[in-house]
C-alpha cells in the first residue's frame, strides 16, 4: 500500500517528473460545517454545509500517473450549522479517514468529497461536480427542509476555542 504523495507547491528542489501539481477543492454532502482539512497534511481549505468546489487552494502535488494502492490519510473537523446545536453538536470535532485515491488517466484538479457517515471520496479530474463528465457525485444538494446560519462555523470555532 502507498500513500499519495501531497505536498505544497514550491517547496524542496522542483517538481519531478513523475509527479503532477494542482489546486485542491472539497465538496460537503453533509449538514455539518468543515472547519478545516488536510489530505497528507497539505491544508485544504474548509466548506459550508451542503457545498462547495467554488473554492481552490493552491498546490499540491501527487503521481501523475495512478497504481493501485495510492492512498491518502484526510483529517477534517467539523460542527453542526445548525445555529441552535448545543452540546457536542456545537463543538469542533476531528475525523480522520485513509481514502483510496480513485482512479485517473490523466492530471487534474483533486477534488475530496466528503460523504454522510464519515465517508470520503477522493476525485482527480480536470471536470468539476456537476460537468457531465465528471467520475464523481453530483454537486452536494441542500434538502428543502434544511436551515442554516452561513457563519455558524466561525462563530462556534471562536466559542470552542475560548472553552
Amino acid at each position: 500500500m502507498s500513500s499519495m504523495v501531497i505536498a505544497a507547491c514550491g517547496k524542496g528542489g522542483g517538481q519531478a517528473d513523475d509527479m503532477a501539481a494542482s489546486s485542491i477543492t472539497a465538496y460537503n454532502h453533509t449538514p455539518d460545517y468543515i472547519h478545516q482539512f488536510y489530505v497528507n497534511e497539505a491544508w485544504g481549505g474548509n466548506s459550508f454545509a451542503y457545498g462547495g468546489g467554488g473554492g481552490f487552494v493552491c498546490c499540491v502535488t501527487y503521481p501523475r500517473k495512478w497504481h493501485d494502492g495510492l492512498n491518502a490519510t484526510v483529517r477534517w473537523t467539523t460542527s453542526s450549522s445548525d445555529p441552535n446545536a448545543t452540546g457536542d453538536a456545537a463543538i469542533e470535532k476531528w475525523h480522520e479517514a485513509l481514502v483510496p485515491i480513485e482512479k485517473y488517466i490523466e492530471s487534474g484538479t483533486v477534488q475530496v468529497h466528503f460523504l454522510p457517515e464519515g465517508k470520503v471520496r477522493i476525485i482527480v479530474s480536470n471536470f468539476m461536480s456537476g460537468h457531465p463528465d465528471y467520475p464523481g457525485p453530483d454537486y452536494p444538494v441542500t434538502p428543502p427542509d434544511f436551515h442554516f446560519e452561513p457563519w455558524r462555523g466561525a462563530a462556534s470555532e471562536a466559542e470552542a476555542r475560548a472553552r
